[in-house]
């Protein structure tokens, strides 16, 4: 096993721990015993959504800290040390240093998104509020406003498919999976860190930041 597999698989387990204690879909012996303690708080829909966000940042919180705390660079309790550790074959898996990085990519850069996502960019999304003259309503993932960037008058539409919510209130900031419709339009033209906004209509009701980019078709070529 790799260090790469190894936080991998950490990162699949947070979210596996999220999608079972808000699955209240299957029957009762199949769900989880978290599942079952968040139903009967009788939370309304936008209560139980704010709820999963912070759930879910905190366990994104906890997993990075215990693999970094692994890897030597963070605490775990009072202490701070260098762990060697091995898998089941007695293959090093890290030493020093290679938990660190890849805790990084998969926790805070999206990276399972990126090497398995079908859309064409991964983004961060930050909606207006309604007193900015933003949405009075959430957006539910698989949303689909319009998408225009500084260079092109042209608009597209962009499916948003939120990372890790479904729901995104007004005023939220959220990384999303963004999948545009005239791909052509838009080939040779994009790179990362690139700002757009998305509308409804003429009405602007949040901006964006490309932070991966998945269909290389629309990279921009470097010069």
């Amino acid at each position: 096993m790799t260090a790469e597999e190894f936080v991998k698989n950490f990162y699949l387990e947070r979210k596996n721990l999220i999608e079972t204690s808000f699955d209240f879909e299957s029957d009762m012996q199949r769900r989880s015993y978290v599942s079952a303690k968040l139903e009967e708080m009788n939370l309304d829909r936008e209560q139980m959504e704010k709820l999963r966000h912070i759930l879910s940042s905190l366990l994104t919180d906890s997993f990075y800290t215990i693999l970094l705390g692994l890897d030597g660079s963070a605490s775990i309790g009072d202490a701070q040390t260098n762990y060697k550790i091995y898998d089941d074959k007695d293959n090093l898996i890290s030493d020093c240093g290679e938990i660190e990085t890849e805790a990084y990519e998969y926790f805070h850069e999206n990276k399972y998104e990126v090497e398995n996502s079908k859309a064409d960019f991964i983004a961060t999304l930050k909606y207006r509020t309604t007193e900015e003259g933003g949405r009075k309503t959430p957006a539910h993932s698989g949303y689909r406003p319009q998408i225009r960037f500084d260079f092109e008058e042209m608009q597209t539409s962009g499916q948003q498919i939120f990372i890790d919510r479904n729901i995104v209130f007004p005023g939220d900031t959220v990384n999303a999976e963004i999948e545009i419709i005239s791909t052509e339009l838009f080939e040779n033209r994009l790179k990362e860190g690139m700002p757009f906004e998305f509308r409804e209509g003429g009405t602007v009701i949040g901006t964006g930041k490309i932070k991966h980019i998945v269909n290389k078709k629309l990279q921009q070529n470097s010069r």
